[in-house]
Protein backbone atom coordinates (compact mmCIF):
# COMPACT_ATOMS: atom_id res chain seq x y z
CA UNK A 1 0.00 0.00 0.00
CA UNK A 2 1.74 3.21 -0.70
CA UNK A 3 0.98 6.13 0.45
CA UNK A 4 0.88 9.13 -2.07
CA UNK A 5 -0.61 12.53 -1.65
CA UNK A 6 -3.35 13.17 -4.18
CA UNK A 7 -2.43 16.06 -6.58
CA UNK A 8 -4.43 19.43 -6.46
CA UNK A 9 -4.92 21.35 -9.61
CA UNK A 10 -2.86 24.46 -9.42
CA UNK A 11 -4.32 27.56 -8.01
CA UNK A 12 -3.80 31.05 -9.56
CA UNK A 13 -4.50 33.17 -12.36
CA UNK A 14 -2.83 33.05 -15.97
CA UNK A 15 -1.17 35.56 -18.03
CA UNK A 16 -4.09 36.24 -20.03
CA UNK A 17 -6.50 36.19 -17.58
CA UNK A 18 -4.68 38.86 -15.76
CA UNK A 19 -4.23 41.11 -18.89
CA UNK A 20 -7.69 41.03 -19.67
CA UNK A 21 -8.76 42.37 -16.47
CA UNK A 22 -6.16 45.17 -16.67
CA UNK A 23 -7.85 46.11 -20.10
CA UNK A 24 -11.11 45.98 -19.02
CA UNK A 25 -10.16 48.31 -15.95
CA UNK A 26 -8.46 50.32 -18.73
CA UNK A 27 -11.22 50.66 -20.46
CA UNK A 28 -13.40 51.75 -17.39
CA UNK A 29 -10.96 54.50 -15.97
CA UNK A 30 -10.97 56.16 -19.24
CA UNK A 31 -14.66 56.25 -19.89
CA UNK A 32 -14.97 57.76 -16.22
CA UNK A 33 -12.24 60.08 -15.90
CA UNK A 34 -13.35 62.83 -18.44
CA UNK A 35 -16.63 62.05 -16.81
CA UNK A 36 -15.37 62.98 -13.60
CA UNK A 37 -13.27 65.96 -14.83
CA UNK A 38 -16.66 67.59 -16.44
CA UNK A 39 -18.63 66.81 -13.20
CA UNK A 40 -15.93 68.74 -11.15
CA UNK A 41 -16.02 71.92 -13.56
CA UNK A 42 -20.07 72.04 -13.49
CA UNK A 43 -19.60 72.22 -9.40
CA UNK A 44 -16.86 74.48 -9.48
CA UNK A 45 -19.47 76.63 -12.38
CA UNK A 46 -21.89 76.45 -9.85
CA UNK A 47 -20.07 77.63 -7.05
CA UNK A 48 -19.14 80.61 -8.88
CA UNK A 49 -22.72 81.02 -10.29
CA UNK A 50 -23.98 81.38 -6.37
CA UNK A 51 -20.96 83.91 -5.63
CA UNK A 52 -22.08 86.13 -8.28
CA UNK A 53 -25.54 85.91 -7.34
CA UNK A 54 -24.84 86.58 -3.59
CA UNK A 55 -22.57 89.66 -5.00
CA UNK A 56 -24.97 90.84 -6.81
CA UNK A 57 -27.54 91.01 -3.99
CA UNK A 58 -25.48 92.37 -1.51
CA UNK A 59 -25.09 94.76 -4.10
CA UNK A 60 -28.62 95.79 -4.77
CA UNK A 61 -28.81 95.68 -0.58
CA UNK A 62 -25.81 98.39 -0.69
CA UNK A 63 -27.55 100.34 -3.08
CA UNK A 64 -30.73 100.91 -0.64
CA UNK A 65 -28.64 101.96 1.98
CA UNK A 66 -26.42 103.95 0.17
CA UNK A 67 -27.98 105.33 -2.99
CA UNK A 68 -25.32 103.94 -5.08
CA UNK A 69 -23.30 101.05 -5.87
CA UNK A 70 -20.45 99.58 -3.48
CA UNK A 71 -17.25 100.38 -5.57
CA UNK A 72 -15.30 97.37 -3.84
CA UNK A 73 -15.89 94.65 -1.69
CA UNK A 74 -14.74 95.87 1.09
CA UNK A 75 -18.35 97.73 1.82
CA UNK A 76 -19.86 94.53 0.19
CA UNK A 77 -18.23 92.90 3.62
CA UNK A 78 -16.07 90.75 2.10
CA UNK A 79 -13.53 90.52 4.91
CA UNK A 80 -9.56 88.78 4.47
CA UNK A 81 -6.67 90.76 4.06
CA UNK A 82 -6.09 91.04 0.14
CA UNK A 83 -6.80 93.52 -2.15
CA UNK A 84 -10.81 95.52 -1.79
CA UNK A 85 -11.19 95.52 -5.15
CA UNK A 86 -10.41 91.50 -5.73
CA UNK A 87 -12.78 89.01 -3.89
CA UNK A 88 -12.14 85.06 -4.42
CA UNK A 89 -14.69 81.91 -3.80
CA UNK A 90 -13.22 78.69 -2.22
CA UNK A 91 -14.97 75.33 -3.16
CA UNK A 92 -16.75 75.06 -0.23
CA UNK A 93 -18.49 78.58 -1.31
CA UNK A 94 -16.57 81.24 0.89
CA UNK A 95 -16.04 84.37 -0.44
CA UNK A 96 -13.04 86.31 0.93
CA UNK A 97 -10.46 89.12 -0.01
CA UNK A 98 -7.83 85.72 0.36
CA UNK A 99 -6.85 84.07 -2.66
CA UNK A 100 -5.49 80.48 -0.74
CA UNK A 101 -7.48 77.86 -2.09
CA UNK A 102 -9.21 79.77 -4.41
CA UNK A 103 -11.61 78.92 -7.48
CA UNK A 104 -12.54 81.99 -8.79
CA UNK A 105 -11.27 85.13 -8.88
CA UNK A 106 -14.37 88.14 -8.85
CA UNK A 107 -13.59 91.74 -10.09
CA UNK A 108 -16.50 94.78 -9.37
CA UNK A 109 -16.74 97.51 -11.91
CA UNK A 110 -18.89 100.31 -12.16
CA UNK A 111 -20.33 99.87 -16.06
CA UNK A 112 -20.05 103.33 -17.22
CA UNK A 113 -19.62 101.88 -21.12
CA UNK A 114 -22.47 99.74 -20.65
CA UNK A 115 -20.58 96.65 -21.72
CA UNK A 116 -18.82 93.96 -20.95
CA UNK A 117 -16.81 92.87 -23.77
CA UNK A 118 -14.33 90.19 -21.95
CA UNK A 119 -17.89 88.49 -20.49
CA UNK A 120 -20.42 89.08 -23.58
CA UNK A 121 -23.09 90.58 -21.67
CA UNK A 122 -25.90 91.03 -23.17
CA UNK A 123 -27.96 93.92 -22.91
CA UNK A 124 -27.04 97.72 -21.63
CA UNK A 125 -26.77 98.06 -17.94
CA UNK A 126 -27.40 101.86 -17.32
CA UNK A 127 -24.20 104.18 -16.11
CA UNK A 128 -25.27 103.76 -12.68
CA UNK A 129 -24.78 100.12 -12.84
CA UNK A 130 -22.27 97.82 -11.95
CA UNK A 131 -20.45 94.25 -13.60
CA UNK A 132 -19.41 91.35 -11.12
CA UNK A 133 -17.47 89.06 -13.30
CA UNK A 134 -15.66 85.82 -11.93
CA UNK A 135 -12.72 84.66 -13.65
CA UNK A 136 -11.22 80.68 -13.20
CA UNK A 137 -8.04 81.05 -10.95
CA UNK A 138 -6.57 78.02 -12.94
CA UNK A 139 -7.68 77.67 -16.67
CA UNK A 140 -8.79 74.31 -15.89
CA UNK A 141 -11.31 75.18 -13.57
CA UNK A 142 -13.96 75.89 -16.18
CA UNK A 143 -12.43 75.63 -20.05
CA UNK A 144 -15.86 75.02 -21.60
CA UNK A 145 -17.40 78.61 -20.20
CA UNK A 146 -14.30 80.48 -18.61
CA UNK A 147 -14.90 83.80 -17.03
CA UNK A 148 -18.83 84.32 -15.93
CA UNK A 149 -20.23 88.15 -15.03
CA UNK A 150 -23.42 89.42 -14.31
CA UNK A 151 -24.30 93.07 -14.68
CA UNK A 152 -26.85 95.17 -12.38
CA UNK A 153 -29.71 94.69 -15.07
CA UNK A 154 -29.85 91.35 -13.96
CA UNK A 155 -27.84 90.07 -17.81
CA UNK A 156 -25.45 87.36 -17.79
CA UNK A 157 -22.53 86.36 -19.80
CA UNK A 158 -19.69 84.03 -21.03
CA UNK A 159 -16.37 84.63 -22.39
CA UNK A 160 -16.23 81.33 -24.04
CA UNK A 161 -19.46 78.90 -24.59
CA UNK A 162 -22.96 80.21 -24.88
CA UNK A 163 -23.57 82.00 -21.81
CA UNK A 164 -27.27 80.26 -21.59
CA UNK A 165 -25.91 77.48 -21.43
CA UNK A 166 -22.81 78.26 -18.99
CA UNK A 167 -25.83 79.36 -16.76
CA UNK A 168 -28.11 76.75 -17.08
CA UNK A 169 -26.12 73.98 -15.25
Amino acid sequence: MSLSTPRHAERGFTIIELLIVIVIISILVALAVPSYREYVMRTNRTVAKAALQELATRQESYAVDHKGYAVNFDRLGIAGSGAATVAYVTSGGTLSRNSADALYSFALNSDTAGTMSTCALQGSPSRLGFRISAAPVVASTDSRCGTLCVGSNGDRGASAGVAAECWRR
